[in-house]
């Protein structure tokens, strides 16, 4: 914390509490800074106070459940050289020039976009502000720039429901490290295309390894964008389609034994003139356990 208040310059030595009001929920403090001789910054000239200006800060930090206002007596200074007559306001760490909001609301600005599902529109609606500023603000504290491809990279999807009409973005990864080189909104045409196709071709020719699941627009990406790499289907995806073959092939082979036990039990109970019931084989008892017994084989295999 201590470390976001000296980036944010949010202390201020020099202001003093003059008074705190409240009324309602909202609380009102008023600040000044004490009187000082000041020289003009462009010709070395004595400045001179035109008076003070109270300037209304909103602070969108809740100080004891109540909202906090801040009131700033700010001087205004003229240089007494009359070849320079430089005018200008007095400023403060914690506030930038013509600013209505602490410069603390950019940081909780930046924390709010940890919320992937509201908008800048949202955020700038609970900040009073523009979301032309919300957007200024996260385009200046965070750094979104795409990290360089590799000689092998990742492409899946995920599921963030950022986007009204595709809910899935797509994520670029490195596949040695597992860094997560960039991440799309979508992962529609519309937007993959003109994304892919900015990167340099000397980039995405370095490409040797696309390592996807078996979506078959993933897999022409190797041809369409990644021309000298080898379509990889990643190991998850493979045990998982050898699993669910499995399951159907056991599940088959299930329905043929319990066809062929009842077939004999029909044939036992009309041999025999009266209702038979046969113990369930083997066979069918394997094969409806089989996945016990997969498991305990791989933790041997393991141990």
């Amino acid at each position: 914390m201590n470390d976001i208040i000296r980036f944010l310059e949010l202390e201020d030595p020099s202001i003093t509490i003059e008074d705190i009001s409240i009324e309602g929920r909202v609380k009102t403090v008023r600040l000044s800074t004490p009187p000082k001789i000041r020289f003009c910054p462009l010709c070395g000239f004595r400045m001179h106070s035109r008076g003070i200006k109270i300037r209304k800060i909103n602070h969108p930090i809740l100080q004891d459940t109540y909202q906090l206002v801040l009131l700033l007596k700010q001087r205004r200074w003229r240089c007494t050289n009359d070849q320079c007559g430089l005018e200008e306001n007095e400023s403060f760490n914690f506030i930038g020039k013509h600013r209505r909001n602490t410069s603390a609301t950019d940081f909780l600005i930046v924390n709010e976009f940890r919320d992937l599902t509201k908008s800048a529109a949202d955020i700038a609606r609970k900040f009073n502000t523009s979301d032309t500023y919300i957007i200024s603000v996260f385009d200046r504290f965070v750094n979104m720039k795409r990290l360089p491809l590799t000689d092998a990279i990742s492409i899946d999807e995920v599921h963030l429901d950022i986007d009204q009409i595709c809910q899935y973005a797509l994520v670029i990864q490195d596949f040695c490290t597992g860094e997560v080189i960039d991440l799309l909104e979508s992962r529609r045409q519309n937007v993959t295309e003109p994304y892919f196709a900015s990167i340099p071709k000397e980039e995405r020719f370095a490409v040797r390894y696309l390592v996807t699941d078996m979506n078959n627009d993933y897999l022409r990406y190797v041809e369409k964008y990644f021309p000298n790499a080898v379509s990889v289907v990643d190991s998850f995806h493979v045990i998982q389609w050898i699993v669910k073959e499995l399951a159907e092939f056991i599940r088959d082979l299930q329905n043929k034994i319990s066809e062929r036990d009842e077939i004999r039990q029909r044939e036992l109970s009309e041999k025999a003139g009266r209702q038979i019931r046969i113990p369930m084989s083997d066979e069918r008892y394997l094969l409806k356990h089989y996945r016990f017994f997969l498991l305990t084989f791989f933790v041997k295999v393991d141990l």
